[in-house]
């Protein structure tokens, strides 16, 4: 797979390996699955700071909504640029526009925070000093968190 500068405002992902494609179109559904990651993903900030219960019912009546809309529009683009791709599901080629680079890295973290806990990764096996099992579902899904993190850290570099 290879990662480039597809014009002045988009860049692309291009000769992707079919394993990688279908993970990419798996993006937005794996980011989706919230229901067992929500404490990590809606984090109440004053329950563990033990604050004021006013703020915590503000947070969860204004805040948490908000950061709902913005996560699921997040995978509504990503899906959305997933679709531009060529025919078929496992595209060999995506086309990221500079625009949508903060949906995909927040596309791309939600995805990430939903697998480690529906996992129960430790920081030992997330660390990647040692290669995932690919035999296993849990090895595919260690892949799948550090493939998502390696196209966070492209398209990092890209917006910088």
């Amino acid at each position: 797979m290879r990662f480039r500068r597809h014009s002045a405002d988009a860049f692309e992902l291009c000769d992707i390996h079919p394993l990688f494609a279908e993970l990419l179109a798996e993006l937005p559904r794996a980011a989706a699955r919230h229901d067992n990651a929500r404490a990590r993903i809606y984090p109440d900030p004053f329950v563990s700071a033990d604050g004021p219960a006013e703020a915590s019912e503000d947070w969860c009546e204004h805040v948490h909504p908000e950061l709902e809309r913005l996560f699921a529009a997040s995978r509504e683009t990503v899906s959305a640029d997933l679709g531009e791709s060529p025919a078929g599901s496992t595209a060999s080629r995506c086309v990221i526009p500079r625009a949508h680079i903060d949906a995909w890295l927040n596309a791309l973290n939600q995805a990430r925070l939903v697998i480690v806990e529906e996992n129960k990764f430790g920081e030992r096996e997330l660390s990647g000093s040692e290669p995932p099992d690919l035999s296993t579902r849990r090895g595919l899904s260690l892949l799948k968190i550090h493939f998502y993190a390696h196209l966070q850290e492209l398209l990092v570099e890209a917006a910088g």
